[in-house]
């Protein structure tokens, strides 16, 4: 059996992952304007996170779509797993 997502929880973890990807675009906006050089390596950490977080909240949103509206996750499946793997790939660019 698969555990699927429900709607009320689908909600809420968007809610939570858009309040951490705020505050981590507040985070990387003081990070590229600080003249520390000391910050340059927490900038792209910061930024790399933030990327995995995007990769995140696609996937939960093609878990959504799969379960709830299968029409919508047919047609959206290939560009979703296609921005997957650019953020991922963007994550680990920033890091090393």
């Amino acid at each position: 059996m698969r555990n699927n997502i429900d709607k009320e929880t689908y909600i809420w973890a968007v809610k939570v992952f858009g309040l951490l990807g705020v505050l981590l675009l507040l985070v990387n906006i003081y990070l590229y304007f600080s003249t520390n050089p000391a910050h340059i390596m927490a900038f792209k950490f910061s930024s790399a996170v933030m990327f995995l977080l995007l990769a995140v909240v696609v996937w939960l949103r093609m878990e959504y779509l799969k379960v709830f509206k299968v029409a919508v996750y047919k047609a959206r499946r290939v560009p979703m797993w296609a921005s997957i793997v650019v953020f991922v790939a963007v994550a680990f660019a920033r890091l090393f």
